[in-house]
């Protein structure tokens, strides 16, 4: 590992303590309080379940010491095809329940909500099952070779095209829509939370806040990786300056999985009852009687 890989890993540690921690409070609010099981908030114990297994599982692609391993780093893949297949479906409800409150068809329910999480999980497991038959050892390298590898063979760099199109570009066009669309009816057509009062003004400069931490934080954690691993399958240069793009490749993967230390603060910790449940949690005191947090 070089020096800038180890310096990384090392600066990596607390943002993997505080994403792994904070992923597991929601998982454990949602599941131990009733008021808590709402469609929403499943939707972001399902998310923090995926970014937990991302975090624990994420050091394998720093230590790729055996065959098996090449196999088993699929799953971090999949955990982050449904983050953020999860963050699109968040970002349609929010526009659907705003926007279009009247348009009921593709609205969240208690009826639907399972079926739509695992429909999440099906579609991903779908989309990163390629991997496990492009994913190789390589004896020459030393480590893995294929798919979200800088030595990709002609099937590995068509799959990551389609991929980065279905998992990164489609939701990133997605999202920025929605919240676009939202912050558009908040500050200039003023056709979501009219302001008519103290209250809603300050409702209003908290969604629009929300909106913009959720859209810039998965622009940036997203458009970075998408647009390398993009220009690798598409032919750069990596055989002429293999170190350059490495270490390009550790401080891209860098801000990627540090996001995940974000999610459970922009989704979950920013709502009164979340936090209230975190308090609850750390003073072990039994959950009042509330109503869900969106």
């Amino acid at each position: 590992m070089s020096e800038l890989g180890f310096g990384l890993s090392l600066a990596s540690i607390p943002f993997y303590v505080v994403g792994f921690v904070g992923n597991v409070l929601v998982i454990r609010i949602v599941h131990k309080t009733r008021e808590m099981h709402t469609p929403t908030n499943y939707l972001l114990a399902s998310m923090a379940i995926s970014d937990a297994i991302t975090i624990v599982l994420w050091p394998l692609y720093f230590f790729e010491f055996a065959k098996f391993v090449c196999k088993v780093v699929v799953l971090i893949e999949i955990s982050i095809v449904v983050s953020s297949i999860t963050i699109t479906v968040l970002a349609v409800e929010r526009y659907n329940a705003l926007l279009k409150p009247f348009r009921t068809g593709l609205r969240l329910s208690e009826d639907n909500i399972k079926k739509r999480i695992a429909l999440i999980w099906f579609v991903s497991i779908l989309i990163c099952l390629p991997e496990f038959f492009l994913n190789e050892w390589s004896e020459y390298y030393s480590t893995c070779v294929g798919a979200w590898r800088l030595h990709m063979n002609y099937p590995s760099k068509i799959y990551v095209v389609i991929n980065t199109i279905l998992s990164s570009y489609i939701p990133l066009a997605v999202v920025c829509y929605c919240y676009g669309s939202l912050i558009w009816g908040l500050y200039f057509t003023n056709t979501v939370c009219p302001e008519t009062d103290e209250d809603r003004s300050s409702e209003k400069r908290k969604l629009v806040t929300t909106f913009l931490l959720v859209t810039v934080g998965f622009f940036i954690a997203n458009t970075p990786t998408a647009i390398f691993y993009t220009g690798v399958a598409s032919g750069l240069p990596v055989e002429t300056n293999s170190k350059l793009y490495y270490d390009v490749l550790l401080v891209i993967d860098f801000v990627f999985v540090s996001s995940f230390c974000f999610n459970p603060i922009i989704y979950a910790f920013r709502t009164k009852n979340f936090r209230e449940g975190f308090r609850r949690t750390i003073s072990c005191r039994k959950p009042p009687q509330q109503n869900e947090i969106s």
